[in-house]
């Protein structure tokens, strides 16, 4: 049997560095020439980094092209995807980054080589991942995964400091990295009656 797997990409392919100096924090330095910390653990980078809506606008606006272009891809979910996709399985990319950002997002997948079927730019995760027949979805964002588990889709929730106060449920994995999600889909696999295995 061949399963649909729906992939976020910022926080889950993107490597972004550690929690207190990711990619974000070290443009936020160069941007405001001052020492930007992590203020609080949200997914809001205004109250994360405490910096103001016009700030944030004006960071945005001049940084996001260089950071979606530059940002490392995490090497194991190249790997773990190449099998996922030789094996036959659809692999549905699903971000909230606008639309306007798909030629630089589309330049970053092909540069780092991550295979993919289809890509959307969508912030309201949980009805396409219905209307896509979603078997599993990886997503680092605690409100998408438990809006996607309400549509009885499990969810891998990649571990990070904005999703930090919450623990997972019946529906809701929360793992580390890559290899721990190597572990859940092959445990989904198992669970599912399929015999494949990821190297």
């Amino acid at each position: 049997m061949k399963y649909n797997f729906g992939i976020d990409i910022d926080g889950v392919l993107t490597d972004e560095g550690p929690d207190h100096n990711s990619i974000w924090q070290q443009k936020m330095n160069e941007f405001f020439d001052r020492e930007i910390t992590l203020k609080e653990y949200t997914y809001d980078l205004r109250k994360a980094f405490a910096l103001s809506d016009q700030e944030l606008n004006e960071f945005i606006q001049e940084n996001i092209e260089e950071i979606y272009s530059n940002v490392k891809a995490v090497d194991k979910a190249r790997k773990i995807l190449k099998e996922l996709y030789d094996q036959g399985h659809r692999l549905i990319l699903i971000t909230a980054r606008s639309e306007e950002h798909r030629p630089i997002t589309e330049n970053w997948l092909q540069e780092n080589n991550i295979p993919y079927h289809e890509l959307h730019h969508e912030d309201q995760k949980a009805p396409l991942a219905a209307e896509k027949n979603i078997s599993l979805f990886i997503d680092d964002k605690k409100e998408n995964a438990v809006e996607i588990a309400a549509r009885n889709i499990p969810v891998i929730l990649v571990s990070k400091y904005h999703n930090h106060d919450f623990e997972g449920n019946d529906q809701i994995t929360k793992v580390k990295d890559w290899d721990e999600i190597k572990t859940n889909i092959e445990l989904f696999f198992s669970k599912n009656t399929h015999s494949s295995k990821l190297s």
